[in-house]
């Protein structure tokens, strides 16, 4: 502790064990602009403390800002405004400046590194649409290998035919787009905490492309675009499983409704007007 802060608390340099309740008793007239001031900066303590939370800085913070408030306490109740005037002047002013401006970077450049990865995404997925892709359809190694699946499908086929067996059919489901309900979904920040993001029909852009990174994120996959959110019946163990409103994405040439909790995807067509 500096020769300032000793001379605040007395030789010994110990605190009295105070809290903030209000304002302090009997305050002069001429310290109450000082005490909104003060006031102001211990909020704006509060805030930068929130700011830092899950940071390795955010305990230093909140020990200044717990040694302000004592402060703020000491030099109004003895009615040195002016000197609490000064010590904010002298020390939480800079105290403030100083890491707001730490933090305002460090979030530009976080916003900064995501928006770059949108972009690089959006330009890999231009890159693929005009880049012919490994296994085109027309090599001869890839009509072979259809070729081939497609004789031991009709062997397999003949096979079930003779022991009357029933062949499963697959059923895609017809969804139609919601275009008004969004929903909730999860995201980290940078501190590990979690923050609570809404998508929908009418979400902007941004936020649809925030959306798009966060699936290709947490699935791997790439190349994919948000297209709304559909009520359906997600497969599960449980029969009673009522109806979700769950997001639409269109990957791979399909859409796809994604149950968000599990990670899987379900093949689904989507319902047109006039079809």
């Amino acid at each position: 502790m500096s020769d300032f802060w000793r001379s605040l608390f007395g030789l010994n340099g110990e605190t009295e064990n105070r809290t903030v309740v209000g304002s302090p008793e009997g305050i002069d007239v001429k310290d109450v602009p000082y005490l909104r001031d003060s006031n102001k900066r211990l909020a704006a303590l509060q805030e930068l403390h929130h700011r830092y939370k899950g940071t390795p800085h955010a305990q230093k913070i909140q020990a200044v800002q717990e040694r302000t408030k004592d402060i703020h306490v000491y030099l109004l109740e003895r009615k040195r405004g002016h000197e609490l005037e000064l010590f904010h002047l002298q020390h939480t002013d800079h105290f403030l400046n100083t890491f707001t401006v730490i933090i305002n970077a460090y979030q530009q450049q976080h916003a900064q590194a995501a928006a770059l990865r949108r972009a690089a995404a959006r330009a890999e997925s231009v890159l693929r649409k005009v880049t012919p892709v490994a296994f085109r359809k027309d090599r001869k190694e890839v009509k072979a290998a259809h070729q081939k699946n497609r004789e031991i499908s009709q062997r397999a086929f003949e096979d079930v035919a003779d022991a009357k067996a029933e062949v499963p059919a697959l059923a895609v489901p017809q969804i139609s787009i919601n275009t008004y309900a969004k929903i909730v979904y999860l995201q980290e920040d940078i501190s590990g905490g979690l923050l609570t993001n809404e998508i929908g029909f009418t979400s902007t852009q941004e936020e649809k492309a925030a959306f798009e990174d966060y699936v290709s994120e947490r699935l791997g996959i790439e190349s994919m675009a948000y297209v709304g959110n559909a009520m359906v019946y997600i497969p599960s163990h449980h029969s009673s499983q009522p109806a979700e409103m769950v997001p639409v994405i269109h990957w791979n040439g399909a859409p796809y409704a994604l149950h968000l909790e599990d990670c899987r995807l379900f093949p689904v067509s989507t319902y047109r007007k006039g079809r």
